[in-house]
């Protein structure tokens, strides 16, 4: 990974923007190596990162971001271990208690990190005795990254790199 999430306490500098022009670089150059996987995020967060998205393409001038691209730059950085998974994803939904809104799952194509993480979420949740709620885990993630996305402002287009 060119880019890492830095450690609890680090300071870093955009590393959310850095994340999501990896991904986006990566979608591009290994476009073979990504895959569709079936996500179910919170409404909330989905319309969120929709907004995000689309505020993205017009700072960025890149009309070709996706979602995907935002969910493997959520996905591939996610920090922490399965304790702290559950921590988050615990009060995550205890901030949406009395929300009724159901999630419908998508398909949204991801690079193979991110893929390898988010298949493997449900047998680590489910050893946990954490089984069946891993869209909460997801949508907590999400929303991590979403928050470290508006804490560094607008996307802007990386300075291009002449040799």
């Amino acid at each position: 990974m060119a880019s890492a999430r830095p450690a609890q306490g680090e300071r870093s500098t955009d590393w959310a923007h850095a994340a999501v022009h990896e991904s986006f670089a990566d979608a591009k150059m290994r476009s073979n190596q990504w895959k569709s996987y079936g996500f179910r995020i919170a409404p909330d967060v989905l319309a969120r990162l929709k907004e995000r998205l689309s505020a993205d393409r017009m700072s960025s001038g890149n009309r070709q971001l996706a979602i995907g691209h935002y969910l493997d730059a959520a996905l591939r950085h996610v920090s922490g271990d399965v304790p702290q998974w559950i921590d988050r994803a615990t009060d995550f939904a205890t901030e949406r208690l009395w929300d009724s809104e159901s999630t419908q799952p998508s398909s949204y194509r991801v690079g193979s990190v991110a893929h390898a993480w988010v298949s493997g979420l449900s047998n680590a949740l489910q050893s946990a005795d954490f089984g069946r709620k891993g869209t909460l885990v997801i949508s907590a993630q999400v929303e991590l990254y979403l928050n470290a996305l508006e804490s560094e402002g607008p996307l802007v287009r990386p300075e291009r790199r002449r040799h």
